[in-house]
């Protein structure tokens, strides 16, 4: 009976996560495809930016919570900060989902897609070894970098917007 409920909350938790891609790209469909255009354009940067920001928001986040055990209000920041980099991550993935699903299947419609390809992320990303600690991190350090890329374009470009010379 255990082993029951342990299938069905992987098979819920798989369909949560696929339908909250889905519904990030619904909600945010310009924001999404600002981050998908760097994907596309800045493959490589996005991967080394995001590896980086990843393993040192953990570190971070870590330590502010090993804090927070002498004293809890440093849970607060912990919670902000790991909070800020699960939304952009959300966004990240569905921009990389998005881009997946154009190359696996480029004559099905949008939705379609992306269930698809978040469906098939998400599978191999459960293949024990190479899926737990190859795949499912390039996907998170991809998405989390074309992010962060897209969040400093916008600010320059706005600077650069108020500011000519």
């Amino acid at each position: 009976m255990q082993t029951l409920s342990v299938l069905l909350f992987a098979v819920l938790s798989l369909a949560a996560l696929v339908a909250s891609l889905i519904f990030i790209r619904g909600l945010f469909p310009v924001r999404v495809d600002r981050v998908r255009q760097t994907l596309e354009n800045n493959w490589k940067r996005s991967f080394w930016i995001g590896l980086l920001n990843t393993v040192l928001i953990t570190i971070f986040v870590l330590g502010l919570g090993s804090l927070g055990e002498g004293a809890p209000i440093f849970y607060i920041p912990t919670f902000g900060i790991y909070g800020a980099f699960l939304i952009g991550l959300l966004y990240g993935l569905a921009a990389f989902i998005g881009l997946l699903g154009d190359w696996l299947f480029p004559d099905q419609p949008p939705v379609k897609k992306d269930i698809r390809a978040s469906a098939v992320f998400l599978l191999a990303s459960l293949l024990p070894f190479v899926g737990w600690f190859l795949l499912f991190p390039y996907g998170i350090s991809l998405g989390v970098g074309a992010v962060i890329i897209t969040l400093f374009q916008n600010r320059r470009s706005k600077r650069n917007e108020e500011d000519p010379e």
